[in-house]
Order: structure tokens, then C-alpha cells, then sequence
């Protein structure tokens, strides 16, 4: 009875504290909507992931074919572009890609950005290998069609004994006879491979990569099914060789990352961003201890305190990214950027830690104890980490383009940039370039606003002297 006695005080305790126990319980609910609006491929949220934005750069020069004594020109790349353009999921409407227009120089920003899932890259024989491809084809589809083998490998025939010679010879592959009517066309030995592009760490582009693949076999077959129908209806597709592979290449400098490389400067925000709660805890525990009333009452202006709590929690934060970087080193980590994108990592990482104890004022300013500020530090915290895309991609929510960029719902939260900003200058080594000081200058606007209201809330709520 002992024990249930205990239980009974437990769930007391527990419940006494209804804010709190909202907060422990409200947890695992938000979680669940964030993964619904992540994965829930077409929820009531999101209306799915679709379409991925890619870049096409085409560079096939076409060919020119003869046809019933005609010449025309094909350009099977922009054929391919138009299959791109028209697909959709299956039994919707909802189309695959967004082809977007760029430069390569601006395709490569706009891949490191995340602002496109993947590059595609057209080459410039890759008519010329369709053609080899449909005539390849064609030849073998007449040849079945007349019954006839292809030309046999001498190293494939049995040795037969030859009275006249006294010895074992090999005898000639047989030839194909082909009906005088009938014209093969030539055969051809040209390969051209489509490159895809694009980050080996972004969910968005393995999904990309493996529609493409699919709808580039489904193409292909396509062209040799016609072509082999008009040159022989019913003998089927009997090519086995792929002239037309489907290379992916990732962004220069990351071709030996592993997912641990690619994880490690969302990993620094969340870890920043999980200082939320502690902060928040402590800053509760001043006022439950009593703490607060006795500086409130000394010669301690409110802009002293504040602002010691804040230049305290820099440094620690300071220090947790130095310890982070270095047991991520210490453990494997590739980076790219050496000494200077290290140092701009601390930057930044010391800016969103910034962001982080501003958004602790708040949560300290509207909870009653240390445990309800830790709990909902830590609920809030945890969200914003995704918003962020610490860990995954979310679906596309874009509020609009201005000049070259395009703004996302997301872009609201200042972690977003400090992550964004962190793949840049570690994961590509890019450095300060015009992109990376945008974003940079984004995580500083943000993080002053919610400086600003974090500070003004606190001093209102705590540090004003009661009257």
C-alpha cells in the first residue's frame, strides 16, 4: 500500500502544477505535428513536398536525322526538358520539379542556399547518343524480326575436327541475312551521361535524384520502344547496353562527407537553441529563491543585471561551440574552409546563442518556477530547431521573391540563417560570400528584434518595483 501511497502524492505533485503538466504533455503532441508537416506527403498542412526546384542546363547541340528522304533536326535535351516539365505524382495533378532559369554560377548559389534541390545538367552529345541508342536498337529488333542471330564471337564457337587439315579448327560465325528491302541502319558506339548535382546531405535531393533516374528510364524506354516498333512491330527491346547513365556529382569538396559532416552545424543550433530551457531555469530559480527581490532591492540597476546575465551566457556559449567543433574534429569531422571558416563559425555560432538567451527573458518573464521554465524552454526550443532545418528539410513555404531571394516562412526565425550560414562557411567552404553576409545579416536584424522584445518583457514583468 506503501508504494501506492507514494503514487497517488506523485501524480499530486505532478498536477498541482496544471501550467507545467500542460507543458510536459503538450511536448510530445507538437512533435508529432512538426513530423506530420515534414513527412505527411500530402497533409492538410502542406499539401505535400511537392514540386522539388531544380536548374536545367541544357547543352545538347541536337542532330540531324534523314527520314524518308528528309533531314530534320532533334534536340532530344529539349524533348527531355518538356518530359521534366509535364510530369506529375502519380494519379495527381501535382506536378514533380519546378524548372527554374539560372545562370551556373547562380545555379550553384542557389543549390548551396537550398533554394533549388538539384542542378541538371544536359550534355552536348546527348542527342547523338539517343540516336546511337535507336539504332542500336532497331538493328537488333531487325535481325530478331528475320530470324537471324547477331554475329557470333569466334571464342563462343565449338572446334570441330577437319579431316583435310588433320586438325581442330574454328569454323566462321554465320552472317546475318537481312531482306534486300529491309535497310539496317548504322551502328554507333556513342555514350553521353545526364549529371545531376546537388547537395549528398539534403533529403530533397535524394528524393530528386531518384525521380529523375526513374523518368529518364521511362523516357528512354519510350524512344526505343517507338523505334523499334516502326522498324520491327513485336520483336520487343532487346538492348541491354545504357547509353545514356544517369551520373549524380555532389558539390565540390564534399565528395568524402559523410551524414555526420553534413549534421554537424544544425547540430551546433540545436545544441544553442537547447540553452533556451537552462537559461530560462536559472533565471526562474532567482525568482523562486528570492534571489531577484534582494538585487531589486540593492543599488543593482535593472540594465546591470540583465545585462551581466547576458554577457554570462555569451561566454558559456562561446565556449559550448568551441567544445563542439572540437569533439566533432576530434571525432572525424571533415569541414571545408580551414582556419577562417572555423572562425566565422564561432561568430555566428556566438549571434544565434544570442538569439537563444534573448528568447530564455521571454520564458522566464511569463513561467512561475524553475520547472515550468525549463519545460517550456525546451518545448519551444525544440520546434524552432526544425523550423530552423537543423535536422531535415521542410516543405517549401515561400511568402514571396525579392531581388534574388526568395523568403520562406522559416526565414522569420533567426536560427534559420545561423544554420544556413553555418553550412556555408563549413560544410561548402564558401566564405563571406555575398549570401552568406545575407543571411548574416538577417541572424543579426533578428536576433536584435527579439534582444529588444526579450529584454523590454523581462524588465517589465520582473524588474519593475512593485507598488
Amino acid at each position: 500500500m506503501k508504494s501506492i501511497d507514494v503514487t497517488v502524492k506523485g501524480v499530486k505533485e505532478t498536477t498541482r502544477d496544471r501550467r507545467g503538466f500542460l507543458f510536459i504533455l503538450g511536448f510530445p503532441i507538437l512533435l508529432i505535428v512538426l513530423f506530420a508537416f515534414a513527412f505527411g506527403s500530402g497533409s492538410f498542412l502542406t499539401g505535400g513536398s511537392l514540386p522539388h526546384n531544380v536548374v536545367v542546363v541544357n547543352e545538347d547541340v541536337g542532330v540531324k536525322v534523314a527520314t524518308n528522304n528528309t533531314t530534320k533536326n532533334i534536340n532530344y535535351g529539349n524533348n527531355f526538358i518538356q518530359v521534366l516539365t509535364n510530369a506529375t505524382s502519380e494519379n495527381s495533378s501535382t506536378h514533380l520539379f519546378t524548372l527554374n532559369n539560372a545562370s551556373a554560377a547562380k545555379a550553384d548559389d542557389m543549390l548551396k542556399s537550398r533554394n533549388i534541390d538539384a542542378i541538371i545538367t544536359i550534355p552536348k552529345n546527348f542527342s547523338a547518343a539517343f540516336v546511337t541508342m535507336v539504332n542500336n536498337s532497331t538493328r537488333i529488333a531487325i535481325e530478331s524480326s528475320v530470324g537471324q542471330q547477331d554475329l557470333a564471337s569466334a571464342s563462343n564457337l565449338t572446334p570441330v575436327f577437319d579431316p583435310v587439315t588433320g586438325t581442330f579448327v574454328t569454323p566462321a560465325p554465320s552472317t546475318v541475312l537481312i531482306p534486300a528491302n529491309v535497310t539496317l541502319p548504322a551502328a554507333g558506339n556513342t555514350t553521353s551521361s545526364l549529371i545531376i548535382q546537388g547537395d549528398a546531405g539534403y533529403m530533397n535531393y535524394a528524393t530528386t535524384q531518384g525521380l529523375v533516374m526513374a523518368i529518364l528510364g521511362q523516357y528512354k524506354d519510350s524512344v526505343r520502344s517507338n523505334a523499334t516498333a516502326l522498324a520491327a512491330p513485336g520483336t520487343g527491346n532487346g538492348l541491354f547496353t545504357d547509353y545514356i547513365p544517369l551520373e549524380t556529382v555532389p558539390i565540390a569538396g564534399t565528395q568524402s562527407f559523410t551524414l555526420f559532416d553534413y549534421l554537424i552545424p544544425g547540430l551546433i543550433v540545436f545544441a544553442l537553441l537547447m540553452q533556451t530551457g537552462l537559461i530560462a531555469g536559472s533565471l526562474a530559480r532567482e525568482v523562486e529563491s528570492g534571489a531577484l527581490n534582494r538585487l531589486k532591492l540593492s543599488k543593482v540597476r535593472a540594465v546591470d543585471l540583465l545585462f551581466g546575465t547576458f554577457v554570462t551566457w555569451t561566454l558559456v556559449a562561446l565556449a559550448q561551440v568551441i567544445i563542439l567543433i572540437a569533439i566533432a574534429i576530434a571525432l572525424g569531422y571533415h569541414y571545408q574552409g580551414g582556419v577562417s571558416g572555423l572562425s566565422f563559425a564561432l561568430i555566428i555560432g556566438v549571434i544565434a546563442a544570442m538569439a537563444s538567451i534573448s528568447l530564455a527573458l521571454l520564458v522566464a518573464a511569463f513561467t512561475k518556477n524553475e520547472m515550468q521554465a525549463i519545460s517550456l524552454g525546451i518545448m519551444i526550443a525544440s520546434p524552432l530547431a526544425f523550423l530552423a532545418g537543423a535536422f531535415m528539410p521542410l516543405p517549401r513555404q515561400e511568402l514571396g521573391t525579392l531581388g534574388d531571394h526568395v523568403y520562406q516562412v522559416y526565414d522569420v526565425v533567426p536560427w534559420t540563417h545561423a544554420v544556413s550560414s553555418l553550412r556555408a562557411v563549413l560544410t561548402y567552404g564558401t566564405g563571406l560570400t555575398p549570401n552568406v553576409l545575407f543571411e548574416m545579416s538577417w541572424l543579426i536584424g533578428l536576433t536584435a528584434v527579439l534582444f529588444i522584445v526579450g529584454v523590454m518583457t523581462y524588465r517589465q514583468v520582473r524588474l519593475t518595483p512593485e507598488k
